[in-house]
């Protein structure tokens, strides 16, 4: 099932470094699980190219990583935010030709790129149908921001031989669940709560029928933290950790919470952007209802989130770490680590 061994994810919060042991369909055994924080010299932009300000802070931290995991000459899949890309779903007649299809690709895509579409280097791939129309997913990246991070993970003497986003690779990992006869003809909705975006898909039998990625992560409600209580980002970070800010269960105390009322503002954002995604699957592909969200990336682990994402949303939310199970150094992970470590675990299972 895995072809690669190693995946290196460069996040803008972490940097991890994963080696494989064994993965199943349910259970993922990791020899190596490494991480530090990811320097603030790096930037992941769809919207600047070449953004990492110092190369040399990124390059040190991988070569950290490849170090401690006594690497070098390593094939690896190099893992980027999904923000770092620009990524359409089109829904639309099929073309009989690779010229046509580009052609189509390209008239979409153009008039919401921020450069020229030569700069970018553009994938796609053919999903399935609806009625009489064809589903393909379409992902473009900078070159030059490719060359650029590429060429930094090779000076630490990795070689990467494939470049891929989180979104897709959660959806790798939880798969089997995604097509499972429970879930035959349901709507499930995959929200990665990234550090810095967010990125939501609605899935019916396994197919991928919509994807946004929106400019809202994690790292606001810690920004939101840091402002109100004139604390740094790091004191912030503690504080979303140790203090309450979503109750246990739903309750009208909750609209009362001093914590919460600090940070409504950025959550009624992310409800807004999640509820705009699904009511545009809903009215787009005629469906009434979403059946459950499944939320993974590290927002999921801010405490009883879920909750009231559930409340707002109307709809039952479970996190993606009661999907599947993880061993590292042959050690039950967390929770929590299974959150972030979604993504990453999913590269495992790329056939």
């Amino acid at each position: 099932m895995a072809k690669l061994k190693t995946v290196l994810e460069v996040g803008t919060y972490e940097t991890r470094l994963l080696t494989l042991e064994s993965v199943t369909s349910s259970e993922i055994r990791l020899k190596k699980c490494l991480s530090v924080n990811t320097p603030k010299d790096y930037v992941a932009s769809t919207y600047i190219e070449l953004p990492i300000m110092d190369a040399v802070p990124v390059k040190n931290n991988i070569a950290s990583l490849a170090k401690g995991a006594g690497l070098s000459n390593e094939s690896i899949l190099l893992l980027l935010p999904d923000h770092s890309s620009i990524s359409e779903m089109l829904v639309a007649p099929p073309r009989y030709s690779k010229k046509e299809t580009e052609d189509a690709i390209r008239e979409d895509l153009e008039p919401i790129m921020p450069l020229p579409y030569d700069n970018w280097y553009v994938v796609h791939k053919s999903l399935g149908n609806y009625e009489d129309d064809d589903i393909t997913y379409i992902m473009a990246i900078l070159k030059n921001n490719l060359l650029e991070i590429g060429g930094i993970v090779q000076k630490t003497g990795l070689n990467p031989v494939a470049i891929d986003t989180n979104f897709l690779n959660v959806a790798n990992l939880i798969e089997d669940y995604l097509v499972s006869t429970d879930n035959k003809g349901k709507n499930i909705c995959l929200v990665q709560l990234g550090h810095e975006s967010t990125s939501i898909g609605v899935f019916k039998d396994g197919l991928l029928k919509t994807m946004q990625n929106r400019p809202i992560g994690a790292y606001d409600f810690t920004r939101q933290i840091s402002r109100h209580f004139h604390v740094s980002e790091e004191d912030a970070d503690q504080f979303k950790r140790n203090e309450i800010f979503f109750l246990p269960e739903f309750s009208p105390e909750q609209e009362v919470q001093y914590n919460y009322t600090v940070i409504k503002n950025v959550f009624s954002v992310l409800c807004r952007e999640i509820f705009n995604t699904i009511e545009l699957y809903l009215t787009k592909f005629r469906e009434f209802t979403i059946h459950e969200i499944v939320i993974s990336g590290g927002g999921a682990n801010f405490e009883n989130i879920s909750v009231l994402l559930a409340a707002n949303l109307n709809t039952p939310v479970r996190r993606v770490c009661d999907l599947y199970q993880l061993y590292a150094n042959g050690n039950a992970v967390g929770d929590a680590e299974k959150n972030s470590l979604a993504a990453a675990c999913g590269c495992f299972c790329r056939e």
